[in-house]
């Protein structure tokens, strides 16, 4: 009898996104295990946040109240953008946002609690070591989100709404590097996974490998900083 097991679903990670107006997330294959885990990742946090639906026309919004995290996302919105798939966009989304939550609660918070609030959902542990410091840290998430931009407009098979979506979701990366670098890599990789990329396909390989590199930093505050992006 065979030993091997595939990953489960989450039936409730699933019906929210059906509740966001999201597309459905792909069936799990032994060939994505690290996609997997992120979606394992935040469905483990469901029950601890707060959902809810509104009509706000924010796709998906993170925040934090007195008695926990809470997100709230609008079914209906659209970016209206000709280059962003409206159903795709607001899973990708959703997931962001409880990513949000998930960095919030891994990555080693300043030790000082009059300061933690300014170190909501950083997506690097704090550390006062030298060559460490928080300038430091933001240039090199900057910088890794400028390498996947560049590389995102040098692949040749990444059609020219791909490209400009991805162009746009780093853009917006990079107005906030400290608080979307973990982020936004899961929301690329959910959108192109949605829209049938894979590790066969090689800028999907290689955000595959940054947001492994990422989520092995963000499971160990021993780790430091944010890690400086591999060779493609």
């Amino acid at each position: 009898m065979s030993t091997h097991t595939e990953p489960m679903r989450s039936p409730a990670l699933d019906a929210l996104i059906q509740d966001a107006g999201g597309a459905a997330l792909p069936d799990h294959t032994p060939d994505e295990p690290h996609f997997a885990e992120l979606m394992a990742e935040c469905a483990a946090l469901l029950d601890g946040i707060s959902f809810v639906r509104t009509s706000d026309k924010l796709v998906a919004l993170a925040s934090w109240t007195a008695s926990g995290p809470k997100i709230t996302y609008d079914p209906a919105f659209s970016p209206e953008d000709p280059n962003t798939e409206d159903a795709p966009f607001r899973t990708a989304c959703i997931l962001h946002e409880i990513m949000h939550v998930s960095v919030d609660n891994l990555y080693e918070p300043h030790p000082d609690p009059a300061e933690r609030k300014h170190w909501r959902s950083f997506n690097f542990h704090y550390t006062s070591s030298a060559g460490k410091d928080f300038e430091k840290q933001c240039g090199t998430a900057s910088a890794n989100l400028t390498k996947i931009q560049d590389c995102a407009e040098a692949d040749p098979t990444l059609d020219p709404a791909l490209r400009a979506h991805i162009n746009g979701r780093i853009e917006y990366g990079l107005s906030s590097s400290h608080t979307h670098y973990d982020t936004i890599l899961l929301d690329l990789l959910v959108y192109l996974r949605i829209k049938g990329h894979t590790s066969k396909n090689t800028f999907f390989a290689y955000l595959t490998k940054l947001s492994q590199q990422a989520r092995t930093h963000r499971l160990d505050p021993q780790r430091g900083p944010v890690p400086v992006a591999p060779k493609t």
